[in-house]
Parts: structure tokens; C-alpha cells; sequence
């Protein structure tokens, strides 16, 4: 028997009434809905999840916590009094109390995709793979990857909070794969955001057609050089290594585990004083971004490097409960859905803007290569160690943009990078919409990006 909204968070606060005031107890529902289309010339992949949902218990008996999922709330009750039944009070840990909060939020959508039909979604995409085709003869396989969820997380603990959220997202990648004298290559466009079937509007034809034209320059744009040279790299690099060697190293259970090169770093220098880099939840629009944590801590902005110093972890109730980090709550902790566990995540990292302009870092350098388009990132958790690769770039000579490269590798210290870093730009912020796993599972929606940075000590070689 499915309830209403009011008539589940009755249910919900009913079962929370009956643990004794000693433990710490909350009450998490999950529903997400979701699909995925993928169109290329060899057809379409489609994937469709109409309603997945449950609810999950946990009760803190102080020293851990104890959960419980199930689909039923009904079943779910009974298994909570067993529970409670069967544990005892083991005040190891002191946890952190939290305020009370309340507060119902519903996201909007421009274009409210929910009312839109499978096959009207199909035909946008079909019609963007036929345009894209049309723009070069060389285009062989336009790629386009199309995702809408919506969540819905109600939540309910003991201190008294009550909070609702539901949140649209969509996501759309662009891949169009070119040949050119059995040479293939491709440039890729991606946008993810908070909203709804407008995400469309952010495509447009100048747009496709530089594109095409920047994956058939890659067919024939030789490798970078290599060795250690200046660099400035795009927002969508600078983000991925602020998101993978900070935001991934500063999760409070890695602390926990010994498993940061950035502990020992904590309230100490580690970038010049021009680099600040946050994680923030709050950010209107962004893909990662939510009003609550699913352990029901409002989110706020993360300051995680301020003028060059590591000054924040991202935390879970229980990491800032060990780590006695009670003013370090800003809404990271994060479950992929009621079936997994909550560990402290990512949001939407970013590099925050500095003074210069790109085009003032550019005429600065003698010699060096902007790097772009984020391909991928590999963490070094551990030795502090940078591992990423790029599609594509650009040699610098005489202050100006000269040959375009491909395929670039980044590798070196995080630490010797970070401390060579001369220059920051401006705004706007740019991010790239994903989602993350941690290990092979946990999956959460996330962005990182921010804008320009200019660095002098980091290696380069052919990806």
C-alpha cells in the first residue's frame, strides 16, 4: 500500500517518536525516477526507470550507526522495533547535535521535461544527430547522450527536523566523431544542470559547427611536447584536479583512514596565496547541487583552500563527531540512494576566480601550452601525485596562441603545482556535470570547474 506525502511523514515521525531520547535517529525516504537515451549511427540505447523508492532507518548507539532499508514503511517499522531491541547504548563517540530545521522545496523547470513524452525527447535528439551530420561530410557518428532524473528525499530525525526536496536534473553530451584520411577523432561539448528540458537552449547551431570543426582540427594536430613547461589550464582541468586531488582528499573518512597526503596540510599553506578553492552545494543550477544532505544538515558554502591554506574537510555527521569538527557541518554527507550508505562527498567543486584575464596570462608566457577539455583524472590520495589527461590545446609562443596539440597528459606533485600557480582568472565560473563514483559504486551527482590558472611547475607529455 503506497501513502500520500502527509500520510507517509506521519507514518515516518510516528516510528522516530518511539526511539528513546538517548539515541540519535533519522528516517530518510529516497524516489528517483530517471531516463537515459544514447543516439549514435549504429541506433539507440535506451534506458528507462519510472519509480525506484524506499526508506531508510539509522540509530546511532553511540559508537556507530545501525540502518535499515526497506521498500514497505510498514516493514520497515517492525524491523525498527526489533532493532532497537537488540542494541545497546555504547557512548564511545561524542555526536553532534544539529538544529532543527524545516523546509518543503520543489524545483522548477522552464521546461518541465516530466510532461514531455519518451518519444518527443527521442525526436530532439534524433533531429540534433541529423544536424550535426549535415554540418561536414567528415562528422561519421554524432554521439549524443541525453539523462533526466528527478529525486525526491524527504527527511525526518529526532532533533526535530522535517525536510523535503525535489530536484529535476538533466544532462546532455555531445560527441561528434569525425574522419579524415582514416584518422578519427572528436571534440565533445557536455552540459548538466539543476532545470529541466531547457537545457536544450544551450545548444545552438554556431556552437555545433565549432565543434565539428574543432574534432576535424584534431585529426591532424600533432602531440604536445615534453617536459616540464608553463601551463595554463581551462576551467575544466583546473576543476577536475580541485575536484579529484582536493575533494576527494578532503572527505572526512579518508582523513579518518589515514588516507590524505592533506591531513598533515590542515590550516597550513599548500597553494600560493592566490588560489581559493570551495565546494558548495548552493550554487543556482549546477548539477550537483541540493538544498539538504541526506542526513539532513543544511548546505552551505565549503571553503576548502582560502588564500593558498587548506582550512575545511567535507564531512559526514559521524566524521565531524570523531574528529570533534563541530563547526565543519556544511551538507556533504551523501548516499546514491536508500540501499546504500551515506559518506561524506563532493557537490560542485571549483576553482574561484582571481584578477587576470586569460588573455593577460597568454601574453605573459614566452613559451608554454593552454590545456583543455578535460578527458579524465586519476587521485593519488596517498602521495599527493597528479594524473589527468586532456583532449586537446594549444601551444604558446611570444605571448600568443600558436599550434593546436592533442591528447595531453598532466602528471607531477599536486603540492609543487598548486605552490607554482602565478595566476588566476576572472569569472565566469565554467563547470562539467558528472556523476561520481566512490570505488566502483556510491554514484552522486557533482560538477567541478571554476576558471583559468596559470602554473609553472608541472609535467606534460603526450596522452
Amino acid at each position: 500500500m503506497r501513502l500520500d506525502k502527509d500520510a507517509m511523514i506521519e507514518k515516518m515521525q510516528e516510528i522516530i517518536n518511539k526511539v528513546p531520547p538517548k539515541y540519535y535517529a533519522d528516517i530518510l525516504y529516497d524516489k528517483i525516477s530517471s531516463i537515459n537515451i544514447q543516439q549514435s549511427i549504429s541506433g539507440e540505447n535506451l534506458s528507462v526507470i519510472p519509480r525506484i523508492d524506499g526508506f531508510v532507518f539509522r540509530i546511532f548507539d553511540g559508537s556507530i550507526f545501525h540502518e535499515i532499508s526497506d521498500s514497505n514503511l510498514f516493514n520497515l517499522e517492525e524491523r525498527v522495533l526489533k532493532l532497537q531491541s537488540n542494541i545497546e547504548y555504547n557512548p564511545i563517540i561524542e555526536f553532534i547535535s544539529y538544529p532543527k530545521h524545516s523546509i518543503d522545496k520543489e524545483f522548477s523547470m522552464k521546461n518541465d521535461f516530466t510532461l514531455i513524452s519518451l518519444e518527443e525527447k527521442h525526436k530532439k535528439i534524433m533531429d540534433l544527430h541529423l544536424s550535426i551530420r549535415k554540418i561536414d561530410q567528415h562528422v561519421i557518428n554524432p554521439v549524443i547522450t541525453y539523462k533526466d532524473s528527478m529525486l525526491e528525499r524527504i527527511f525526518i530525525n529526532n532533533e526535530g527536523s522535517l525536510l523535503r526536496q525535489k530536484i529535476p536534473r538533466t544532462y546532455l553530451e555531445i560527441k561528434p566523431i569525425v574522419s579524415i584520411d582514416n584518422k578519427t577523432d572528436y571534440d565533445t561539448c557536455s552540459v548538466g544542470s539543476e532545470g529541466g528540458f531547457e537545457i536544450f537552449e544551450q545548444i545552438n547551431n554556431e556552437l555545433l559547427e565549432k565543434l565539428v570543426k574543432s574534432s576535424i582540427e584534431l585529426t591532424t594536430a600533432p602531440h604536445p611536447p615534453s617536459g616540464k613547461i608553463p601551463v595554463i589550464l581551462d576551467p575544466t582541468i583546473a576543476g577536475n584536479i580541485a575536484h579529484a586531488v582536493f575533494g576527494h582528499s578532503l572527505q572526512g573518512d579518508q582523513i579518518l583512514r589515514g588516507r590524505s597526503i592533506w591531513e598533515k596540510f590542515y590550516l597550513k599553506q599548500v597553494a600560493s596565496e592566490i588560489v581559493n578553492i570551495s565546494d558548495s552545494p548552493i550554487e543556482e543550477g549546477a548539477y550537483g547541487s541540493y538544498l539538504f544532505d541526506d542526513e539532513g544538515v543544511m548546505c552551505k558554502k565549503t571553503p576548502l583552500i582560502e588564500k593558498g591554506v587548506i582550512t575545511n574537510y567535507l564531512h559526514s555527521r559521524v566524521t565531524a563527531s570523531i574528529l570533534k569538527m563541530e563547526n565543519n557541518l556544511f551538507g556533504n554527507g551523501r548516499r546514491q540512494d536508500y540501499l546504500h550508505p551515506v559518506y561524506p562527498r563532493n557537490s560542485n567543486t571549483f576553482v574561484e576566480p582571481g584578477d587576470y584575464s586569460k588573455e593577460e596570462m597568454i601574453h605573459e608566457m614566452e613559451y608554454g601550452v593552454l590545456v583543455s577539455q578535460s578527458d579524465f583524472g586519476m587521485e593519488d590520495p596517498i602521495g599527493g601525485g597528479i594524473q589527468t589527461n586532456s583532449r586537446s590545446g594549444f601551444l604558446i609562443e611570444n605571448g600568443e596562441i600558436s599550434t593546436r596539440v592533442k591528447s595531453i597528459a598532466l602528471s607531477g606533485n599536486a603540492l609543487d603545482l598548486l605552490m607554482s600557480i602565478d595566476a588566476v582568472s576572472k569569472g565566469p565560473i565554467s563547470r562539467v556535470s558528472f556523476n561520481s563514483r566512490k570505488g566502483r559504486e556510491d554514484i552522486v551527482p557533482v560538477s567541478f570547474g571554476g576558471v583559468f590558472v596559470r602554473a609553472q611547475n608541472i609535467f606534460i607529455s603526450p596522452g
